[in-house]
């Protein structure tokens, strides 16, 4: 017996559902991926320093808790995200049905606005995400205080530093995933008859998620290392995210275009994709237990 693919094009879920199913995902696969998540966010943001030392310096400053920090807003982050992601792309899966698009197309479409939009609801919980995970500093610092020292710094504004980049980045990200997730299962539907009982078929109708991930992820990290050092360029204390002060010197008034040129001209390529295969390794269980979760509880919910 298949399971039913509730991301299928034409299925009628409630929002309401697929809104609890989406925010438990995120809850679910947030636990899985934390500290590899801390240690990714340091390597864009911290240049010269590879990944064995990164975790070498991050156990011996501060200890194993290090590798959850800012855990609070990021778990809130993958909750708002993944609710609002899952529900939103329930809502212009149906919304949009009637437009006649093929499956393929409409994955694309419905999965770029679903990006955009809980992007742009969950940023605030990701700008104060990236201060906390970057911040070397022993001592945890309160979510309270850094709430207060970015909007005494830059106001509202503050909350959404590369949020425009950010919606970009992620409506790139999440359209190729759910493309990609969409095209696989689809042709793994269509020739289940003929390729069924091969093996190379069913490891790729159950790998649909994981190769989605993958491709998006390629295609978009530059813009997510741009847009990371984007949101602690404004802090008046960067020190505490990398010694080398005079590269944020730099980025001082700069959109993540400049930014990222900024990257590519004084630390070459490379460094636009620094953390790259930790955050593929982190991409394939975060998307495979989301989308798993996800399933998961709405076969509870909705039979």
């Amino acid at each position: 017996m298949v399971n039913k693919d509730h991301l299928r094009k034409g299925e009628k879920i409630q929002v309401t559902s697929s809104l609890m199913a989406g925010s438990l995902s995120g809850l679910v696969a947030r636990t899985f991926t934390a500290p590899m998540d801390t240690i990714k966010i340091r390597l864009q943001v911290m240049p010269g320093m590879g990944f064995t030392t990164m975790v070498k310096d991050v156990l011996k400053k501060e200890g194993l808790r290090g590798f959850w920090k800012g855990n609070v807003p990021g778990s809130a982050m993958y909750v708002i995200y993944g609710g609002v992601q899952f529900s939103s792309y329930s809502f212009y899966n149906s919304a949009l049905n009637e437009f006649g698009w093929g499956p393929q197309l409409q994955g694309l479409i419905v999965g770029a606005l679903a990006g955009m939009t809980s992007s742009m609801v969950s940023y605030p919980f990701d700008v104060l995400r990236t201060r906390f995970a970057a911040d070397r500093r022993v001592m945890f610092s309160k979510l309270t205080h850094s709430i207060y020292e970015i909007w005494s710094q830059r106001g509202i504004q503050g909350f959404f530093k590369g949020c425009l980049s950010s919606m970009l980045t992620i409506s790139l990200n999440t359209s190729i995933m759910f493309g990609t997730y969409e095209t696989i299962r689809v042709y793994c539907d269509n020739t289940r008859e003929q390729f069924g009982e091969r093996q190379w078929h069913h490891t790729l109708d159950h790998s649909a998620s994981s190769m989605g991930a993958i491709l998006a992820k390629l295609a978009t990290f530059p813009l997510d290392t741009a847009r990371r050092r984007l949101m602690i360029s404004d802090s008046r204390s960067v020190n505490r995210f990398t010694p080398k002060i005079e590269i944020y010197e730099r980025y001082k008034g700069r959109g993540i275009i400049r930014v990222g040129w900024q990257i590519l001209t004084y630390e070459g390529v490379f460094a636009l994709y620094r953390g790259l295969p930790l955050a593929l390794l982190k991409s394939i269980p975060t998307t495979a237990v989301s989308i798993w979760s996800y399933e998961a509880c709405l076969r509870l919910l909705v039979n």
